[in-house]
């Protein structure tokens, strides 16, 4: 069995790593009070994230699918588990965030080993997630960063609601709709421009928001994407 790190490593485990690293730095941006800045590396955080996946069919790695797995979901628990919960803590400080915060932590880790659960078991690609993809914590959180919607009361719901659908046993669909990820992807490049996303009064960071909160309630509708 092989035990050397650097030769048990992939490609795709690099982009884990990134990740990881993007969700610390969040974190400690939101120490020094910069939300921008902070939003900014959750969102690196959900790009690599989304591209590992990609490259780990495009370039396998040589310790197969375990340590990748592994690898995989401890990144996802700290950028999308761990850093949203500090963040609206340390960024909207108040006694009822700390359960918002306590509740994003427990609900992410629980919904992490759900899932790894579930894939030991599972024959094929992935098609319907059970619970909401815990990637949309931080990404709905950055959005609302780059919106600049700073009501503690609205966050704290908005990211209580998010921890309690994780754990739900609501099918979510994975989107592969090309042209779904040309307008988000648009939106979102049109978003980190920010003096663009000020000028247009965060309208494309909005439009994010509401689309997100649209996938959020796709299991009560009968709407196929």
């Amino acid at each position: 069995m092989e035990t050397n790190i650097l030769k048990m490593m992939g490609i795709a485990d690099i982009a884990s790593l990134l990740n990881a690293v993007s969700g610390m730095l969040a974190i400690i941006m939101a120490f020094y009070q910069n939300s921008i800045l902070s939003a900014l590396f959750l969102i690196l955080a959900v790009v690599f994230d989304a591209i590992d996946g990609p490259l780990a069919r495009r370039f396998p790695s040589p310790s197969k699918d375990v340590f990748g797995e592994t690898m995989d979901s401890l990144a996802d628990a700290i950028s999308f588990g761990i850093a949203p919960a500090i963040i609206i803590f340390e960024l909207f400080n108040t006694p009822l965030m700390i359960i918002a915060s306590i509740l994003l932590l427990c609900c992410g880790i629980l919904r992490l080993s759900r899932y790894n659960t579930i894939i030991t078991e599972q024959e094929g690609p992935t098609k319907t997630f059970i619970g909401l993809p815990i990637p949309v914590s931080s990404f709905m959180l950055s959005l609302l960063l780059f919106s600049q919607i700073n009501q503690a009361s609205l966050i704290l719901i908005i990211m209580s609601v998010i921890a309690i659908l994780m754990i739900s046993t609501l099918e979510y669909p994975k989107i592969k709709n090309i042209k779904i990820f040309g307008v988000c992807g648009l939106l979102l490049l049109v978003t980190l421009i920010l003096p663009l996303n000020n000028m247009l009064f965060h309208i494309p960071s909005i439009i994010l928001i509401i689309l997100v909160l649209g996938y959020l309630i796709l299991p009560f509708t009968n709407i196929k994407i």
